[in-house]
């Protein structure tokens, strides 16, 4: 009989047939395969994931831990006696929960976690070591990989203001103990004024002491109020310091300030010093700290209440360090001393002054940034961020790239986390101060 050849195809199928073992099912294919594994009578490991790579991790900070999990597939019981990371930066990893040795029957995992925290900006690659009895791999390496990642770059930028007009109040520490830092002022004033002179400023200046017991001082102007039509405006305060060195040894320079610029003095004998538009700073040059009574608080807030706005007031002291003071010699080896000026220096940080050491064998350029901070200006400008590489930081100022230098140029102070400029390199009026630097990546979580 014909029969379709399709019809024949189906015949063959059925008839075709295998043999199994109904004695044992695992020999019997499941899919396409018509052989199947069978389990090694020997213990057998198997480790997953076969390769850990943590890829880029900020410095350090800890990545997520991988979880690695440990199977023994063979029929014998499988000892695993060690698990160890070996290669170069092994430190910066580790391993958690594995144990130190352990045995897995048929089937049976163990499972733990790799960490890793790069403590570098390189690329690390080692191995996860595993011993085991496994005849034919007792040892078992898992490549193992992670990276420091580099910094990102940070950018902020500052405009150096300053006020175009202004009072300066110099009070000065007349009492014995002063000859040797007075004389570095008066030899070092021309730093002071031609900063004013060279900035254009519509300013007033003028002198009185920390002597609140002769009535001749108490807050008095000494000699004339100099402006910027006086003559010779190096000359005319000089003429103002020249006041020996006979004044009260209960130095009070806050009381004396107070009184200089408050009534009946303002309307008085001080007459025509303070105006009303311009800004105030206040420059005290001492070696003791204030005697006045008066704390730096409540002198502060006193001093940002004679303007409308406070921030067109500032106090700036030269005087010893805080604590115990300081002691130095200058270039004639003469002895200059003093003992700690606490509160000066509280008020300088509270109206956003400048202050500087008056055991300084060299003024120079205390007086140049002193005279700056007096116009509003600042040489130091305070970094949101702190710097992971000092190296790659890069300061320009109106695009023109400023030197890391501490004579014309830039350097970085630590304590204030800021970039300081020196010399050539200070910002001129409205000028335009860019720094980029690297920062450490932050940590997530």
């Amino acid at each position: 009989m014909f029969r379709p050849p399709a019809m024949l195809a189906i015949l063959f199928s059925v008839t075709a047939c295998q043999e199994y073992d109904l004695h044992r099912p695992d020999k019997i294919p499941t899919g396409g395969d018509d052989t199947a594994t069978e389990p090694e009578e020997d213990p057998d490991i198997s480790v997953s994931p076969s390769v850990v790579d943590f890829g880029s991790v900020a410095k350090d900070c800890p990545a997520p831990p991988i979880e690695v999990t440990i199977t023994n597939e063979g029929l014998a019981d499988l000892v695993v006696s060690d698990i160890a990371l070996a290669g170069s930066g092994s430190s910066a990893f580790g391993t958690m929960g594995a144990g130190t040795e352990f045995t897995l029957a048929h089937g049976e995992t163990r499972s733990f976690d790799v960490e890793f925290t790069p403590n570098a900006y390189v690329d690390y690659s080692l191995d996860l070591e595993i011993s085991s009895n496994d005849p034919d791999e007792a040892l078992t390496a898992v490549p193992t990989s992670g990276a420091g990642a580099e910094d990102s770059i940070f950018e902020e930028g500052f405009v150096q203001t300053y006020n175009e007009l202004v009072d300066v109040l110099w009070v000065v520490d007349n009492s014995c103990s002063m000859e040797e830092e007075l004389d570095q002022v008066r030899n070092n004033f021309t730093s002071f004024v031609t900063e004013f002179t060279s900035l254009g400023l519509d300013y007033h200046l003028a002198v009185v002491t920390t002597d609140m017991d002769n009535p001749d001082h108490k807050g008095k102007i000494q000699g004339e109020i100099i402006d910027s039509s006086t003559a010779d405006p190096i000359a005319t305060f000089l003429d103002a310091t020249d006041l020996g060195f006979d004044g009260s040894p209960y130095e009070k320079g806050f009381a004396a300030a107070q009184a200089a610029l408050t009534a009946p003095l303002t309307s008085g004998a001080n007459a025509g010093f303070l105006r009303e538009s311009a800004a105030l700073a206040i420059i005290v040059l001492s070696d003791e700290t204030d005697g006045s009574g008066m704390s730096a608080s409540n002198f502060s807030s006193w001093l940002g209440g004679l303007k409308s706005d406070p921030a067109l007031a500032n106090f700036s002291a030269i005087c010893g360090d805080r604590g115990f003071g300081c002691q130095e010699f200058d270039w004639a080896g003469n002895t200059l001393s003093a003992s700690g000026g606490d509160k000066y220096i509280d008020a300088t940080e509270l109206t956003g002054g400048f202050w500087a050491s008056i055991c300084t064998s060299d003024y120079t350029e205390i007086m140049q940034h002193i005279s700056l901070a007096s116009a509003g200006m600042t040489v130091s400008f305070a970094l949101s961020r702190e710097p992971s590489n000092l190296t790659d930081v890069a300061v320009t100022v109106d695009s023109a790239t400023i030197p890391n230098d501490y004579t014309d140029g830039w350097t970085y102070d630590s304590s204030f986390n800021a970039v300081v400029f020196h010399g050539t390199a200070i910002p001129g009026p409205n000028a335009v101060v860019n720094v980029s630097y690297p920062v450490a990546e932050e940590c997530e979580g």
